[in-house]
């Protein structure tokens, strides 16, 4: 098979039950051979599912304009008083707005472009192969979902491109309008099957039923693979964001009312060793809007083709049975003789498709590869929280091999190429921007704030320029800790539990007592990061069992004490939760200070909140992160900490739940107000 020149097998936990998974490189032959004459090359998709229908774009259109769905909704609005020949006009433009083509010259034009793009700036683009023969032998059995991770900007059209390097049936692709703007690219992405949907619609809801109408068609009609991000944007912190379930329970709407007998979703993980946006999205979640999206932007960004991005790792994993998991939490029995149009999904079925978002969600979680680097930035970031932007080369390879020994061992799987020492070379080349060896043995931490970018359309900052200058590096520093943190998230609770009931070697708390309180944690903490529904129990012993296996903690007879002795993994489990818990209690405390009108006030004055707590050395400033402090605050509204009530003037007030909110500040104050660790370099 073309491109199966380089072979790397990635050794996965032993623990975990899994094989070597064999990844080849996409690039190797690319390298070797012609782009031209393989992007011209006979195409001809082999996987293509056997009950598929080929529809050309007018013909989709007629099958959406004719459906019981758009044509119900049509007659509801006349009787509204709308006008009908109007409201067909409406369907049409909607349609021509929204409808994809798949052209095959464009998408040629794509495979002629994209390798010698990748070429100029990645080493490596690596895929499992083994995932790409089991995708294949889905995709012709059963109408299938791909769920790629949204990181980059590049994910948009990798998905594409691995299709036609493997003669894969090429995805029809769900993309925000912005894209559509752009000039001429926006067609060229029209043309390779983007499909165009506005960023916000049901208040409007006969744009609402052509769009469910129009994604059901390509499902159950054309059989062509959709692809959508399940994040619904791009995650700008590196971790992944709680799905959206609006495209998600669109398509399993497909399965819940009897017009497909199954569907398959097919997690796909997309790991960069460096992201190409990592100092714009660490601007962005530090109050700088994002540019808008444009052609003449892309143009100028083209100094990204001078930089090398190192290796991406692309795990296509197994699929997931959409009956199989909704089945055993629905009763589909009850509406699947309904027309979907006069059934909409109950309260229960948009909570088992939510239920089903997450479990996607970990599954693409379970194939991320990481890279030495993020493994590194953990160190990288507690070097600064003692006040020190350097420390010696040979103390940041040791640590490295200690984390990555242990991470292996809870589940990780990691790109090392040679030895460890080579490979933390090799990363400091990558990322010299943001660390770099210098001739003294000592490796330095860059600043990285860039006063030119501090204001974007003319808004300034309102960051002080002091708390820029470390805040910035220590922003692009969490991206990549973000992007291993789903594996230390539930020891690391554990730890914040334990540490809020002051458990020393001397002093036991009981497992329930301590369940309590990680589950506590786990609901305040469940935006900022991903867990399954209904996992508590399942999370806490998977967090319990990790210290164990450590050496951190130790239960006898349902009583948990730390280990005298331990507390290494454990001091950087809370270094690396930090801002976290920094960010949650300053926004917990400015909740509670009075009642607010303006969520967007309530944001500004939380992160000026936190910025008054930081000081020089406490490797915190990413506590600054406008996600994380809105992600609290969605947290504390859920828990009931806060009540909202719309005046008589339409604004919405927030109005804290004193008692309950004075409770979590509590919790968090313990945490914050104990003594900062100190490790000696």
């Amino acid at each position: 098979m073309e491109g199966a020149v380089s072979h790397t097998a990635l050794s996965e936990p032993s623990g975990q039950g899994k094989p070597t998974c064999q990844y080849i490189d996409l690039l190797a032959e690319r390298r070797l051979s012609s782009d031209l004459r393989w992007a011209i090359r006979e195409w001809k998709s082999v996987g293509d599912y056997k009950y598929g229908n080929h529809l050309t774009r007018k013909e989709i259109f007629d099958h959406v304009l004719q459906s019981d769905r758009v044509q119900h909704t049509i007659s509801q609005l006349v009787e509204g008083g709308k006008d009908q020949e109007v409201l067909i006009n409406e369907v049409q433009e909607i349609l021509e707005q929204m409808g994809h083509t798949q052209d095959i010259s464009v998408i040629r034009q794509f495979a002629f472009v994209l390798p010698k793009i990748m070429k100029r700036i990645y080493g490596k683009v690596m895929i499992n192969e083994e995932g790409i023969e089991k995708l294949r032998s889905t995709l012709v059995e059963t109408p299938v979902v791909l769920l790629p991770t949204h990181r980059s900007y590049a994910d948009f059209l990798l998905v594409s491109y691995i299709a036609y390097h493997f003669n894969l049936p090429l995805p029809v692709i769900a993309a925000g309008m912005d894209f559509m703007s752009m000039a001429v690219i926006g067609d060229k992405l029209r043309g390779s099957g983007a499909f165009y949907i506005r960023r916000s619609f049901m208040d409007n809801t006969l744009y609402w039923a052509v769009f469910q109408e129009y994604v059901q068609t390509i499902v159950e009609c054309t059989g062509a693979p959709l692809e959508f991000f399940l994040e619904g944007t791009r995650s700008r912190s590196g971790k992944s964001l709680p799905p959206k379930i609006g495209l998600l329970g669109c398509v399993s709407e497909c399965w819940l009312r009897g017009r497909l007998p199954d569907l398959a979703i097919v997690p796909i993980s997309i790991s960069y060793e460096r992201t190409l946006e990592e100092k714009l999205y660490a601007y962005e979640l530090l109050g700088v809007p994002k540019p808008k999206e444009s052609t003449s932007g892309l143009l100028k960004a083209t100094s990204i083709l001078k930089e090398n991005y190192g290796d991406i790792y692309i795990t296509v994993g197994d699929a997931v049975s959409v009956r199989e998991f909704l089945e055993p939490r629905v009763d589909r029995h009850l509406n699947v003789a309904t027309p979907s149009h006069l059934a909409p999904l109950s309260r229960t079925e948009l909570n088992a498709c939510e239920s089903l978002g997450y479990h996607m969600l970990r599954k693409i979680q379970q194939g991320v590869v990481t890279s030495v680097w993020n493994v590194m930035c953990i160190h990288l970031q507690r070097v600064l929280s003692t006040g020190q932007w350097s420390l010696p080369f040979d103390t940041l390879v040791q640590e490295t091999v200690w984390l990555i020994d242990l991470l292996k061992r809870i589940g990780a799987v990691i790109s090392v190429e040679g030895g460890v020492k080579e490979s933390v070379e090799r990363c400091l080349e990558i990322h010299r921007e943001v660390a770099r060896l210098g001739e003294d043995g000592r490796v330095h931490i860059q600043c990285l704030h860039n006063h030119s970018l501090a204001a974007t359309n003319g808004k300034k900052m309102s960051l002080k320029g002091k708390s820029l200058i470390n805040a910035v590096t220590e922003q692009v520093l969490q991206h990549y800790i973000n992007k291993v943190i789903h594996l230390l998230i539930r020891p690391g609770l554990l730890s914040l539990a334990l540490k809020s009931l002051e458990l020393t070697s001397q002093h036991t708390t009981t497992l329930e007592k301590l369940k309590s309180r990680f589950e506590f944690l786990r609901s305040l903490y469940g935006y900022d990061f991903i867990f399954e529904k209904n996992a508590e129990g399942r999370d806490f012993m998977e967090g319990l069992s990790v210290m164990t296996w450590c050496g951190e903690v130790s239960v006898v007879q349902d009583h948990v004490h730390l280990v005298q002795g331990g507390g290494r993994f454990m001091k950087t489990l809370l270094n690396v939760l930090s801002p976290f818990v920094l960010a949650y209690f300053c926004t917990a405390r400015t909740l509670a200070s009075q009642e607010w009108v303006d969520n967007g006030e309530l944001v500004a004055a939380s992160q000026l909140a936190v910025e008054k707590c930081l000081t020089p050395g406490s490797g915190q400033y990413s506590a600054l992160s406008l996600d994380s402090i809105r992600h609290a605050l969605r947290a504390l509204a859920r828990m009931g900490a806060a009540t909202r009530t719309t005046g008589e003037d339409g604004k919405v007030r927030l109005k804290p739940v004193v008692q309950l909110v004075s409770s979590i500040v509590e919790v968090l104050g313990h945490l914050i107000h104990s003594q900062p660790l100190k490790h000696k370099l």
